[in-house]
């Protein structure tokens, strides 16, 4: 009966938590602060496949595969053939974020824990602040998807549930090829901590030969050549082997980054929601999470270690895990007893006032409320599903169709009049993110002056032209 009751209590907790995760995506898109790069790209590619055209975006110039093989997205392209629309993309994010609660409530008394402890640490887990920052910041990543199968494969390994495990690795993989390497950790993990021998063997040998696939092959052959993410470590070479072989033969390339002021500063980051109830002997747990950690540490790109944007996805899940298992100890070793429930909650709401950026809802995410019925009106003006050339921050009300492309600070009116677009839609008071405008402020006014174009729409700096 407790553990009945425990479920709806966590079925309660999810309910709430994905429609706070949701309202607050779909609001933050509705005042235009959604982006490009990535939410249009991925609308734009499963808009595509559900109408039965090739998944090719026009943003980067490849197939849907392409963006780091992440086949997951096939699984979405039924909700937009019931009907087409980017929501669908924040509701899928929102659940799967919140439905890892289940596997961390599982793992909780799997290890012995409470049921009491077992909702603490399932809030904790809610109230883990990149769950939330990533899911008001970064619009919508594939591979949120495979935090709670993270979380999943870990309790069926663990308890001997073969299928599971094989149905929770192939979930995994299919977000990004990248994450062949935290399946290959996670079998070291199983192996070697668990002593889950052919469970870990077996992670192990998929990770490898997924990675061969996919990162070794099928991405580069579909992008053109090169791997993606690659840029990110143009320090330490130009390819993913070049960049293993320079960290195997030269570690002195990497060694100060660990030390580094800013991962320093990371380390405590990641480690502040949880470090009141770890123990240093289940720092073990962590195994999985180091790929992507090492990935972070290494990369030329700093906002890889921060916890607003999603690059630390795949690593908070195995605090978590590391927590619930560290609080454990400390009750065999009947240390802590400080250390109840209602304080491991107070602290993960402390962490979550902390260093959640619910604050970007005024600092930055209100910019656009001067403009914003302009920017709603012209967009519902772009009747046809014709080719569009626009701004980052409009580009995610208008990606379904075959063509969108973003405007820049070099196009000129001959330019676009002798090319196939057929929309220009501008807005000259929303900037970029590095708060420039993303075009030249006159080209309005040339477009006016542009026989090839007729002014549609002007209202609140909103220009919106058409081709005649």
């Amino acid at each position: 009966m407790k553990n009945k009751a425990g479920l709806i209590y966590i079925s309660w907790m999810i309910a709430v938590s994905a429609l706070i995760l949701f309202i607050f995506s779909s609001l933050r898109h509705e005042l235009y602060q959604s982006t490009a790069l990535d939410l249009a790209a991925f609308d734009q590619w499963i808009y595509l496949a559900s109408q039965g055209l090739p998944p090719i975006s026009s943003f980067f110039g490849f197939h849907m595969i392409g963006d780091h093989a992440a086949f997951i997205l096939y699984l979405i392209v039924p909700l937009y053939k019931i009907y087409p629309d980017v929501h669908w993309l924040f509701a899928v994010q929102a659940i799967a974020l919140t439905i890892g609660c289940v596997p961390v409530y599982a793992l909780s008394l799997q290890a012995g824990l409470s049921i009491n402890y077992a909702r603490a640490i399932s809030i904790s887990y809610l109230l883990y602040p990149s769950l939330f920052n990533i899911n008001f910041f970064t619009d919508f990543r594939p591979e949120t998807i495979a935090v709670p199968a993270l979380l999943w494969a870990m309790w069926a390994g663990i308890s001997h549930r073969t299928w599971q495990l094989i149905i929770a690795i192939a979930l995994v993989l299919s977000c990004k090829d990248i994450l062949s390497l935290t399946v290959i950790a996670f079998g070291v993990w199983l192996w070697l901590i668990q002593h889950r021998r052919i469970y870990g063997i077996g992670c192990i040998v998929t990770g490898v030969v997924w990675y061969l696939i996919t990162v070794g092959y099928l991405v580069p052959m579909l992008r053109g050549g090169q791997a993606g993410g690659v840029v990110f470590y143009s320090s330490l070479g130009d390819s993913p082997k070049q960049i293993i072989w320079n960290i195997i033969t030269n570690p002195s390339l990497i060694l100060g980054k660990f030390f580094a002021s800013e991962t320093l500063f990371y380390y405590l980051l990641l480690l502040l929601p949880v470090i009141i109830g770890l123990h240093w002997r289940h720092i073990m747990t962590i195994i999985p999470a180091l790929p992507m950690f090492l990935l972070n540490i290494l990369s030329d790109y700093s906002p890889q270690r921060d916890l607003i944007n999603h690059y630390s996805l795949t690593i908070f899940p195995f605090l978590i895990v590391w927590l619930l298992r560290s609080i454990w100890q400390y009750q065999q070793d009947k240390k802590r007893g400080w250390l109840k429930p209602r304080f491991l909650i107070v602290w993960a709401m402390i962490a979550f006032l902390v260093l959640a950026k619910y604050e970007f809802f005024i600092t930055r995410y209100l910019s656009s409320l001067s403009n914003l019925n302009s920017l709603h009106t012209a967009v519902s003006l772009v009747q046809t599903k014709g080719s569009v050339l626009t701004t980052s921050r409009i580009a995610p009300h208008l990606s379904q169709r075959q063509i969108i492309n973003l405007i820049n600070i070099e196009r000129k009116p001959d330019d676009i009049s002798n090319g196939s677009v057929e929309y220009v839609l501008l807005d000259v008071r929303t900037k970029n993110r590095r708060n420039k405008l993303e075009f030249n402020p006159e080209l309005p006014n040339q477009l006016k002056n542009n026989q090839a174009f007729k002014l549609v729409y002007q209202q609140d700096d909103v220009y919106l032209f058409k081709k005649q």
